[in-house]
């Protein structure tokens, strides 16, 4: 299957000071400073580029929101919808 944008999305509790971590399992880097967390913000916004095996050129973005615990809401794109898929699957 291939699509110009496929999109998976799924919710994962993570605890917001292991943005690293979450940039270290999936492999990929941070774009701008968004590997960098402010002590005083309940939420953030964490985006993350690579490349997949075969050249797939990856795209996510994580949503992170503390309440009674931490979620993570995330969208995987790439060109391959296998390869978002497999993305996301490594996360949850």
């Amino acid at each position: 299957k291939r699509s110009s944008s496929p999109r998976n999305q799924g919710s994962h509790l993570y605890p917001i000071e292991d943005v690293k971590q979450i940039i270290v399992d999936l492999g990929m880097h941070p774009c701008g400073r968004a590997d960098i967390v402010p002590a005083e913000k309940s939420s953030h916004a964490l985006r993350l580029a690579g490349v997949y095996r075969g050249g797939h050129d990856v795209l996510v973005r994580a949503r992170l929101a503390a309440d009674q615990g931490v979620t993570m809401n995330i969208s995987v794109r790439s060109k391959d919808v296998t390869v978002s898929e497999v993305i996301l699957s490594a996360v949850g």
